[in-house]
């Protein structure tokens, strides 16, 4: 059985801070608002491979209030 998973994330930025993005720290005067470090490719991947997977969405696993 072929699966696929399809994910996504999306955040604001904001003035100060660290940008990564798929784990490489991106030198940028801006980042991204997040409880968590804000990586928006890294996450849009863990919530594909969850969802091919059959086990919900990255959020399900890592809820905002899970600080």
């Amino acid at each position: 059985m072929v699966r696929i998973g399809q994910g996504f994330d999306v955040h604001a930025f904001q003035d100060g801070g660290t940008l990564v993005l798929g784990g490489v720290k991106v030198p940028h005067d801006r980042s991204l608002v997040a409880h968590s470090d804000g990586d928006v490719l890294l996450h849009a991947l863990c919530d594909a491979l969850l969802g091919a997977a059959g086990l919900g969405d990255i959020g399900r696993h890592f809820p905002p209030d899970d600080a």
